[in-house]
């Protein structure tokens, strides 16, 4: 999987230009870090932003675009992250610390919006109504209906862009610190998966703004809960595949519950989200691991 710096940047650029395949690109960025160091994940990274520009140039839409428009080029959605992270990863071998980083980041693209973009909301307004220009007709919203629609859904969009880059890379981490495993230490990453905790200071920072959510929903607060609300998913997951493990309930059970996370997104992470902030404070991994008391 981490071959010579060449190799890795063609399979990452060509995972790159496909569909659905964008995040396993990263994943492979990702895990040259992990194995093979910084130095040669900066030269795959610059080989495969490189091969992408001289697509677009070729290709007739230009190097920048290219570069800068998903999914035909998923440099800074999903390549910039994946190898953020991995470099946080690999210095400090903590995937909790990966996930407050991305978390970090995630708050400061929230905060970047609001505060560097002279009309967030009014860019994103514009962004949703030409993605979302079928549906207008299709459900037969009046135009009033359709702005008010739209004015609603912009108005949490820098937080649900900051949380979709938080939990993409976080997962081509996970994944790459998976395959790192598999090729150095197996059986290693489901042992440090399932042990996954952000912490007690991390909890406390994460619940004061969603506090302060609830008694000022000022536009910033409510934009930043979402990316914390993001954050403790990882760690929901994590008490997921400890309770499976600790049960012993079959792993293609872990997979039906995948899938049923991939069918109802918002309402499952909503409830992993919030398993995995309760963790923190309770840490019932903990607790149904030890004896009972006599």
């Amino acid at each position: 999987m981490a071959g010579s710096p060449p190799t890795s940047a063609v399979i990452t650029l060509a995972l790159g230009l496909i569909p659905g395949l964008n995040l396993i690109s990263g994943a492979l960025l990702a895990l040259v870090t992990l194995v093979r160091g910084y130095a040669q994940a900066l030269l795959v990274f610059v080989a495969a932003a490189g091969g992408l520009a001289l697509l677009g140039w070729a290709t007739g839409r230009g190097a920048v675009p290219a570069l800068l428009q998903v999914p035909g080029g998923p440099l800074l959605g999903i390549w910039v992250p994946a190898l953020i992270l991995a470099l946080v990863l690999r210095a400090g071998r903590s995937l909790a610390l990966a996930v407050v980083a991305g978390s970090v980041a995630g708050a400061l693209v929230v905060i970047g919006q609001l505060t560097l973009i002279a009309e967030p909301l009014a860019m994103w307004q514009h962004i949703l109504g030409k993605a979302l220009a079928p549906l207008q007709a299709l459900e037969g919203q009046t135009a009033d209906q359709w702005h008010q629609n739209l004015t609603a859904m912009a108005r949490l969009m820098p937080g649900v862009s900051a949380a979709g880059l938080l939990l993409g890379a976080g997962a081509m981490v996970i994944l790459a610190r998976y395959f790192q495993a598999r090729l150095l230490r197996p059986g290693a990453f489901g042992a440090e998966f399932r042990r996954l905790n952000l912490g007690r200071v991390v909890t406390v920072a994460a619940s004061l703004i969603l506090v302060a959510r609830l008694v000022y929903p000022a536009l910033v607060l409510e934009n930043l809960a979402i990316v914390v609300l993001a954050m403790f998913v990882f760690q929901g997951l994590a008490v997921v595949h400890a309770l499976f493990r600790e049960r012993g309930w079959p792993k293609w059970g872990l997979a039906v519950f995948y899938v049923l996370l991939a069918l109802f997104t918002v309402w499952l992470l909503g409830l992993v989200s919030g398993a995995g902030l309760v963790d923190n404070w309770f840490d019932f991994r903990r607790l149904r691991s030890q004896p009972p008391s006599k």
